[in-house]
């Protein structure tokens, strides 16, 4: 499930608002992995819960970066759809679900976020933005080794 954007013909705002509401999904898609693992490991649903909080910090990065380029230009319609780039696909989720599928999920929504910020870098013109998806983009990829790691204390 990727996505494919030709990041040239975005604006600044569209970019910020998609990656605004990309965070957003991801927290709550966390959520919904720590709900979904309730009679699993409590460690692996704190786990989750802390990768939730994770992303909102993210989210709130991202919108103060908005603010200081753009104050209060409206939103694109970025917000309003869903960009599925940390969404899990769901298509590949078996009824029968473990808690090995739900850490699948979890990296395979990870690798997608870290394309999508990678992709963007070389779109952005403001040098604190191409920080950010810089910042953004490693943090993905953090994301990744922490899931991998917890996977290792789940499954040992």
């Amino acid at each position: 499930m990727a996505l494919n954007l030709d990041f040239a013909k975005l604006s600044g705002t569209d970019v910020l608002d998609m990656a605004i509401a990309i965070e957003s999904e991801a927290e709550l898609y966390y959520e919904q992995l720590a709900d979904w693992v309730t009679d699993g490991d409590p460690k692996v649903r704190d786990f989750f819960l802390r990768m939730a909080k994770l992303e909102r910090h993210h989210h709130d990065q991202i919108v103060v970066q908005r603010t200081r380029l753009y104050g209060n230009a409206p939103k694109s319609n970025a917000d309003k759809v869903s960009w599925a780039v940390e969404m899990p696909d769901f298509d590949k989720l078996p009824t029968d679900a473990s808690l090995r599928h739900a850490f699948d999920i979890a990296l395979d929504s990870e690798n997608r976020a870290f394309e999508f910020y990678s992709g963007a870098i070389d779109y952005v013109s403001d040098e604190q933005i191409e920080k950010l998806f810089k910042d953004l983009s490693a943090a993905e990829a953090q994301h990744t080794r922490m899931i991998r790691d917890e996977m290792q204390r789940t499954f040992a």
